[in-house]
């Protein structure tokens, strides 16, 4: 029984995967998995939406075992959490500049990364471009709340600061 309700999660995620909602395929995916811890494609699946995501420690917990793609994962988590508590650091000090090249310098710009990096531009003042970037999140991952919330922000300040 679980065999073809770990398929139809797995189609799911699938599904959505294509729709660009990676929230919503890490979601079925996980489920997948879940029910069926062999289903090498769903783990696949879930390791890559979650990367894209932005979950870089689930990303490698998903794809642990799968040749390549989890030693590249781990390579990309070192550098990220080096970089994200830099940046941390950084935006403590409001340092807003320092901050945004700093995340620029990651290889890879997860949807987690371009909301961070949008909200920085924020922070700063810079509407315009902090839009850009939780725009850039959402084409993405169609379905993150938080890129949307944040984009709608952006817009208003725009608006208001003219």
């Amino acid at each position: 029984m679980n065999g073809s309700l770990d398929a139809g999660y797995y189609r799911l995620a699938l599904k959505y995967a294509c729709l660009r909602d990676l929230s919503m395929a890490a979601v079925y995916a996980r489920r997948a998995v879940s029910l069926n811890a062999e289903n090498e494609q769903a783990r696949k699946l879930l390791g890559i939406c979650l990367y894209e995501l932005g979950d870089l420690d689930g990303a490698a917990a998903a794809l642990k075992g799968i040749s390549g793609l989890s030693s590249a994962v781990n390579a990309e988590r070192i550098r990220a959490k080096e970089t994200l508590g830099r940046v941390r650091a950084l935006t403590a000090r409001e340092n807003w500049n320092k901050a945004k090249r700093s995340l620029r310098k990651l290889e890879h710009q997860s949807v987690r990364v371009l909301i961070i990096r949008g909200c920085i531009e924020s922070a700063a003042k810079r509407y315009r471009a902090a839009a850009m970037l939780f725009g850039w999140a959402l084409e993405k991952d169609a379905g993150n709340r938080m890129a949307a919330a944040y984009l709608a922000e952006a817009g208003r300040q725009r608006v208001l600061r003219g």
